[in-house]
């Protein structure tokens, strides 16, 4: 029964992205933004649970900041404006009693926005980078699905042959069994896909990419399990049945976009 509801919820979503894709750039744009604006929101809910209040304006501005900033460049502006919300806030904070953590909670803040905001940026970067539009969806959706297909085999794997733990203080369900297929099946899928979509990447380069990517992918689960741990709660929302919340779901993605750009632009790929 879990499985389903996990399925059913994960094929919504992808639906409502796959709509994104087709409708155009500013559907992408609205999209994305409204899920790193959920997990921007959870982040929020699990510290201030933890009694560490963030400045709501300082993660979530500095967030859309930085998931902008760079999939449009020739707003040069944003760049100052960036600076003086990261320095002012720093200021601000100086205002506060230094008993209720004010360094602290700016610290959460910008680490926050760049976890949920900076690292996000890069998926618009890939689609808004990629001139051609057709080819610039076959690559998102080939770096999704690095996400989605590495914790469906991770899960799947993971609960039917698992017997060996992964770093159990942190996820004491994960195991090596799983790890190892989330990081097979992706880098085999990308491996052998991503040369269709960028001719200029040969195979033996699309398996490095689709390597580091899934092994981003594992790192990010296991970095969003760990502020799970460290507030001290399960889920990091309920918000998507099967799966809890939006943090939950996004968390192996998060990494995954900055790490196929980075390689992708260094390699000269578009």
């Amino acid at each position: 029964m879990k499985l389903a509801v996990r399925t059913a919820t994960g094929v919504v979503i992808l639906g409502l992205f796959l709509g994104a894709l087709w409708l155009g750039a500013p559907f992408v744009d609205a999209f994305v933004a409204l899920v790193v604006s959920l997990g921007l929101w959870e982040y929020w809910q699990l510290w201030r649970g933890a009694g560490l209040p963030i400045d709501p304006i300082l993660l979530f501005g500095l967030a859309a900041l930085w998931l902008f900033r760079y999939a449009y460049p020739q707003l040069p502006e944003a760049g100052v404006i960036l600076s003086i919300a990261v320095l002012g806030g720093l200021a601000l904070s100086l205002r506060s009693d230094p008993q209720s953590q004010p360094f602290r909670c700016w610290t959460l803040a910008v680490g926050g926005a760049a976890w949920l905001g900076f690292c996000p940026g890069f998926l618009l970067l890939l689609y808004h980078g990629i001139a051609s539009r057709p080819r610039a969806v076959e690559v998102v959706l080939l770096t999704v699905g690095v996400s989605v297909i590495g914790d469906t085999l991770a899960y799947l794997v993971g609960s039917r042959f698992g017997r060996h733990p992964f770093f159990p203080k942190i996820s004491p369900r994960k195991t090596w069994e799983g790890a190892v297929a989330a990081l097979i099946a992706p880098t085999v899928t990308v491996g052998l896909l991503l040369p269709l979509a960028l001719p200029r990447v040969g195979h033996p380069l699309a398996f490095g990419i689709g390597f580091l990517a899934a092994l981003a992918a594992v790192v990010g689960d296991l970095v969003e399990s760990q502020l799970k741990r460290e507030v001290g709660v399960k889920d990091s929302g309920r918000l998507l049945p099967g799966h809890g919340g939006v943090l939950d779901r996004m968390d192996s993605l998060i990494f995954v976009g900055a790490v196929v750009y980075s390689l992708l632009g260094a390699t000269h790929a578009f």
